[in-house]
């Protein structure tokens, strides 16, 4: 039988690093279509669900055959794939709320949490020991989402919830990324791409279970359709597998691209503009990231030679 496009086989640094550079840049105007979709958190909640857990489920079964793809429905039962069924569905559940809570730059910011959250649980769980470098290019990450939160009053036309809440559930959603990216790294062979797609439609059933009649029907059929077909599951399924070639701090700090970007989407497609201090702390992340991905490119290199 011809290896699985999806196999781990032997890691490959630079693919890894490709793969979570692709994914970030794809998920970037995720933000943006959920602004322009009109759908409120429950209906939101449910077509994001429903469409993305389906478009993963063709996406594995067209790249795995399906005779592969039945071959690893039992480990779906086992203890790592659970452990992403149960954190994607954290992460889908509690993002959708957030972007509907407060703005979408306090959202994507507490989204950038999810490297700190990597790197500490890689730590713990793969006893992994992160470089100097790695860890500067967290710190000066940090110090750019600070700065973007500590100025998001600049942001207008946002939703008037409460921030603090949006903030946390922010912080959830990238708890439960952090979870998905470590758990792959440490199981390789764990078929990740099914495992997060029932994670996603599990949010969509309790999206569906929450919504209130007629709710779901309200929005605009061609922004769900990009947002459920092809941004998201594309994205994610690339991010999802990338640790199995990279470290998931790595993958996590390839997904700030969504804070630094996300917001500009927004500011184009419906006025929500950020201050010259926020865009500031975004210039910030954007060179320390395109340092960080170049300094790890070289390294992935002299590793492979």
């Amino acid at each position: 039988m011809a290896p699985s496009i999806l196999a781990s086989g032997t890691p490959r640094p630079v693919l890894g690093l490709m793969m979570a550079l692709a994914g970030a840049l794809i998920i970037t105007p995720d933000t943006l279509l959920i602004r322009l979709s009109g759908l409120e958190g429950w209906g939101l909640t449910f077509w994001r669900g429903l469409l993305i857990g389906i478009s993963m489920f063709v996406l594995w079964i067209t790249l795995e055959g399906p005779a592969r793809a039945r071959a690893q429905i039992p480990a779906l039962f086992r203890g790592p794939a659970l452990v992403i069924i149960l954190a994607n569905f954290l992460n889908a559940f509690t993002f959708n709320f957030a972007t509907m809570e407060t703005s979408i730059t306090v959202v994507v910011t507490a989204l950038a949490t999810a490297p700190l959250i990597a790197a500490a649980l890689g730590v713990i769980v793969l006893a992994e020991r992160l470089p100097l470098g790695t860890w500067l290019a967290i710190f000066l990450s940090m110090v750019g989402v600070l700065i973007v939160i500590l100025n998001g009053e600049g942001a207008l036309s946002a939703p008037a919830g409460n921030v603090w809440l949006g903030g946390g559930l922010g912080f959830s959603a990238a708890f439960g990324i952090a979870v998905v990216f470590v758990t792959t790294r440490r199981h390789p062979d764990v078929p990740v791409v099914p495992a997060c797609a029932i994670g996603t439609l599990i949010s969509g059933f309790l999206g569906y279970l929450g919504a209130a009649p007629g709710a779901i029907m309200t929005g605009d059929p061609l922004m769900i359709g990009l947002m459920g077909l092809i941004v998201m599951p594309v994205s994610w399924a690339l991010l999802a597998m990338a640790p199995r070639h990279t470290s998931p701090t790595n993958v996590s700090l390839f997904m700030l691209l969504e804070m630094v970007l996300g917001p500009f989407w927004v500011w184009i497609g419906t006025g929500e503009r950020p201050s010259a201090a926020m865009m500031g702390g975004a210039c910030l992340v954007l060179v320390t990231l395109g340092a960080h991905f170049l300094s790890s490119a070289r390294e992935a290199r002299r590793t492979r030679f």
